[in-house]
């Protein structure tokens, strides 16, 4: 289990760099004008359908680890601005990770078979008190590929509102330092671009290892 998220880590740093690198080109730069102003037009002929495909993507993007939304976060920050694109993510991720706690703690139901990472879930499940502590529940949170959580503490039927407090405060905090990201991204600030991608990776990091020192104790 450790080896998968020091892959993880990796894997956002290295896609850190290569859009960076893209973002970095005059050809991307020129297809990104071109394209943005389609995005604005859909926006303006239907700015709350755009606004919901977003949160829905945001959503599936909590439920299954292959897929994520955040590519779209510049042209985003760019059509709603940098504070409602936050907004938006942490809309559609709280709403992804409600969806998949209902899903685990009705874990009977095939879509849980189909869609959860079982054999990471059982392990955790041994791990994890159902009556966990906040801070415990948060280092979770906070380490791990959000859909893993979110079906370990539905199957472990853990208090609905302290998780969601516990949920709430780990989305808010990865969907604001995204949203700086792609703006700082956007008006090529790379540094801070840079610097917001070290944050995310140190709060990731830093989780990841006092979750697993917790694990080692209790080992």
């Amino acid at each position: 289990m450790r080896i998968i998220n020091r892959n993880r880590i990796i894997l956002v740093l290295a896609l850190a760099f290569l859009v960076f690198l893209v973002w970095s080109t005059v050809e991307f730069q020129r297809f990104f004008a071109k394209i943005v102003p389609v995005f604005e037009k859909l926006t303006r002929e239907n700015n709350l359908l755009s606004i919901l495909v977003f949160i829905g993507l945001g959503a599936l993007s909590t439920m299954l680890s292959s897929f994520t939304s955040v590519p779209l976060v510049p042209i985003a920050v760019i059509v709603w601005g940098n504070i409602p694109t936050a907004i938006f993510l942490l809309v559609g991720w709280l709403a992804g990770d409600v969806l998949s706690y209902f899903i685990g703690y009705f874990a009977g139901n095939p879509i849980f078979q189909r869609l959860a990472p079982v054999k990471k879930i059982n392990f955790y499940r041994s791990k994890i008190p159902p009556n966990a502590e906040f801070k415990l529940v948060f280092l979770f949170i906070m380490s791990m590929p959000s859909e893993v959580p979110n079906y370990v503490l539905g199957t472990l039927r853990y208090n609905f509102f302290k998780y969601f407090a516990v949920m709430f405060l780990g989305e808010l905090i990865f969907a604001f330092l995204t949203a700086y990201a792609g703006l700082a991204l956007v008006e090529k600030k790379f540094v801070l671009f840079i610097g917001a991608i070290l944050l995310l990776t140190f709060f990731f990091s830093y989780s990841f290892y006092l979750f697993n020192k917790y694990l080692r104790v209790k080992d």
